[in-house]
């Protein structure tokens, strides 16, 4: 098996600097473990003094060599790493425990604490305005360069040639492909700062109450990455930011503000009124004037005031509700 270590001149996420992070990329023959087997793991890992990102692929030069590749992922696991991925709930880690349970290599995933990345943005695709969301979409949202190289697929025919052939451009076009996921990886961390705006992390900045119209301005504790602007319809509500900030846009109906509740299945919608009510005090009003509310009308009214403005702590909190409700 072939260790190979490099350093990799990558800035560092500070949301990851506390994390003992350990993001990794695997190449297979084929995509069910059944049938074929892992030929490299890729790993990115901060050095000691935390000022640097470490590049560790293991290759197999022999295919026999597969046993010893999970069990050394193993042992990597017993150091209780914070693993981060991309779709890895998806193919990478049912693929691996497919593979130690096929070569009978025990493996505990429970002390590990993961990030799936795809997953985690996933729900702001239309926020991005991606058509599909494979990592490199979002490296060229990003604008994330990555040199013309052999893709996942290729990968594999690639390996079966290294096999017979033992050519060395044969394995560095693999490692360089590796590599290019892992660091494209690294950077599309940088999205992770939409999740963490709407939910909540944020510090309140001005806000600015006129004709009806409420304008909160927000300074996000990450930094976007990019310029997004969306209607929040049917809440009267529109969100934007950039990388200098963002804001938030409420139109007031007669005055007042809409909370919405997140549990709807525990509310009923009263049609007449506009408004839900908890199950607990809908249960007493005539059937013909309610219905179970849905994530779209489960909300209630409360007056917009300058005595609650002056309060930035209930409108943090309002706005970290609004934020959450709205993808």
């Amino acid at each position: 098996m072939n260790c190979k270590k490099s350093y990799v001149d990558y800035p560092l996420p500070g949301a990851f600097l506390l994390e003992n992070p350990l993001f990794f990329d695997i190449e297979t023959t084929g995509l069910s473990w059944k049938n074929s087997m892992v030929f490299l793991i890729g790993f990115l890992k901060m050095n000691d003094e935390k000022s640097k990102w470490i590049l560790e692929q293991w290759f197999l030069e022999d295919p026999s060599e597969e046993r010893e590749l999970l069990e050394k992922f193993s042992d990597v696991l017993k150091e209780k790493p914070f693993l981060v991925h991309y779709n890895g709930h998806n193919f990478d880690i049912p693929y691996l425990k497919g593979r130690c349970q096929f070569q009978n290599v025990p493996v505990s995933w429970d002390n590990c604490r993961q990030l799936d990345v795809y997953r985690t943005l996933h729900p702001y695709q239309k926020l991005m305005g991606l058509d599909h969301m494979r990592q490199t979409n979002l490296e060229q949202y990003l604008d994330i360069c990555r040199p013309e190289e052999i893709s996942g697929k290729e990968c594999a025919a690639v390996y079966k040639k290294y096999v017979i052939e033992k050519k060395t451009c044969q394995m560095k076009q693999i490692l360089l492909h590796n590599q290019l996921d892992l660091t494209g990886l690294l950077g599309c961390t940088q999205a992770l700062a939409y999740p963490a705006l709407f939910q909540g992390e944020f510090q309140l900045g001005e806000c600015q109450w006129e004709n009806d119209t409420l304008t909160c301005i927000l300074i996000p504790d990450v930094p976007l990455p990019r310029e997004f602007s969306m209607d929040c319809s049917p809440r009267p509500w529109t969100v934007s930011g950039d990388p200098h900030g963002a804001k938030i846009t409420f139109h007031l109906e007669n005055g007042y503000l809409r909370m919405y509740y997140p549990n709807y299945k525990d509310y009923y919608y009263l049609p007449a009124e506009d408004i839900a009510v908890h199950k607990s005090v809908g249960t007493y009003v005539d059937r013909r004037y309610r219905r179970q509310a849905d994530a779209q009308n489960c909300f209630t009214r409360f007056l917009c005031t300058e005595r609650l403005l002056a309060d930035a702590e209930q409108i943090h909190s309002y706005i970290k509700n609004c934020l959450c409700v709205i993808l």
